[in-house]
């Protein structure tokens, strides 16, 4: 809902402006200070404010430099009854967006309140490019678990509910978290991604709430943080059951109370955020276990929703590793490179303990190393050629793992015409390791 902060000590205008907007279907705040303009500011992120430049506690050029010096994204529309062309000039130099003067007709309000709406509505555009949201990858999908999987994705992304994703690594939980923003109704703003893993617990709390300048060694100005970028939209907590016990507390405060505090700030900010969460853990048992919060455990399994792992829906494995390919090929621009029938099979019987992404990184590793216009066993990653030539074969496990080490070497120096430097790119191992394995394993010269 698109909300508007009218700024004005005269309650007779706010009053009939507030019920204007409010008939036009607005979410409108008032203030009638300076200083509780920059509350609301602070708090509410209106998307357009009308502010009079005659207030008490801190005129309306004050709070014009307050919205600039703290980051606030917004258009800004003064109103005075004292307009001289000087005033207009100051506030388009501060950053107003226009300038009415009273007394004005509602339509003239309306017209200017329209053409700020739509700027405002380009600044959103560039807050959601500045968080970086990912390009949208497709879901390809026949297996009837993954499929009910899914439909229970679409039904609850209409709602506001917190959801959490549960399955282990590489199933497609972050694809899936998108999939609930674009049906959702906030899909025309960000959706903005947090690995709670990937940084250390200060960095982690200043990357989702922001920070305020001098909040700690090297923070030389105010940062935005995820959350607020995400403003409107849907934030994704990756990797939520290993953050740690204190962060959790702060967490569940911003679960709970849909607000936060920037590092190093006094402030609460308003968090108009949808969270979806997602693990490889087993939640339940860390609770447990004691290990996490049992009150955040609740708030997040709101909604929770259980991917498939790949193993367990084999109609969607060649299909996916088709989709990558036809993905690598164009990137790499070689058109026609296609899987031989005895990749395929082994594609088929692999158990893809990685899931989607070991998939991925397979098909792109093969696209890369195929020497030819087919993709061929060979070209896959040798774990999977060691696993598929030892079927069947008899002697002990050392003595099957050693043969196929060896026939892993000799196919792709055979391959390679002998070329030492070309078999280790082909395998995708270091030539200097290659070079120790043909010695450990006493290849013979013309092998070599």
């Amino acid at each position: 809902m698109t909300r508007i902060l009218i700024v004005d000590d005269d309650k007779h205008i706010v009053e009939a402006l507030a019920e204007r907007f409010t008939h036009q279907g607005m979410d409108v705040v008032t203030a009638s200070s300076g200083e509780e303009a920059v509350e609301r500011l602070r708090q509410e992120r209106p998307d357009v404010v009308l502010l009079d430049v005659q207030l008490p506690r801190g005129d309306g050029f004050h709070v014009l430099g307050r919205i600039r010096e703290l980051g606030i994204e917004t258009t800004v529309v003064m109103i005075t009854a004292y307009g001289t062309v000087e005033r207009a000039v100051q506030a388009m130099r501060e950053g107003a967006y226009d300038f009415l003067q009273k007394p004005f007709e509602p339509a003239l309000v309306e017209s200017v309140i329209r053409r700020a709406l739509e700027r405002s509505g380009f600044v959103r555009k560039d807050r959601v490019q500045r968080a970086q949201e990912a390009p949208t990858e497709s879901i390809v999908c026949e297996d009837p678990a993954m499929r009910s999987a899914l439909d229970q994705a679409r039904r609850a992304a209409t709602s506001n509910a917190t959801m959490l994703l549960l399955g282990e690594s590489g199933t497609g939980k972050e694809v899936v978290a998108r999939l609930i923003h674009r049906e959702s109704p906030r899909a025309r703003e960000p959706f903005v991604a947090v690995n709670c893993v990937a940084l250390p617990e200060n960095l982690l709390e200043s990357e989702l709430f922001g920070h305020e300048k001098g909040a700690f060694t090297g923070a030389s100005s105010r940062r935005i943080g995820r959350v607020e970028l995400a403003e409107g939209g849907t934030v994704f907590l990756d990797e939520i059951g290993d953050i740690s016990q204190p962060f959790q507390a702060k967490l569940l405060r911003l679960l709970q109370e849909r607000s936060f505090e920037r590092v190093g700030g006094s402030e609460a900010i308003r968090a108009d955020v949808r969270f979806v969460a997602a693990t490889n853990r087993d939640l339940a048992a860390a609770v447990t276990e004691k290990r996490f919060r049992e009150d955040l455990y609740y708030r997040l399994n709101v909604i929770k929703l259980t991917l498939p792992p790949l193993r367990s829906r084999p109609s969607d494995i060649v299909p996916l590793a088709n989709h990558f390919l036809a993905q690598y090929t164009a990137e790499a621009k070689r058109p026609g490179l296609a899987f031989s029938e005895e990749t395929v099979e082994l594609i088929r019987r692999w158990r893809w303990p990685g899931n989607v992404r070991e998939l991925k990184n397979a098909v792109e590793r093969a696209v890369v190393m195929s020497p030819g216009s087919d993709i061929q066993p060979a070209d896959l990653p040798p774990e999977m050629l060691l696993t598929s030539e030892g079927q069947g074969r008899t002697g002990s496990y050392h003595d099957q793992i050693l043969d196929q080490r060896k026939k892993v070497l000799r196919d792709a120096l055979a391959a390679c015409g002998g070329n030492q430097t070309q078999a280790a790119e082909r395998l995708g191992i270091q030539r200097t390791y290659l070079a120790r394995l043909i010695k450990e394993l006493e290849l013979n010269a013309p092998e070599a």
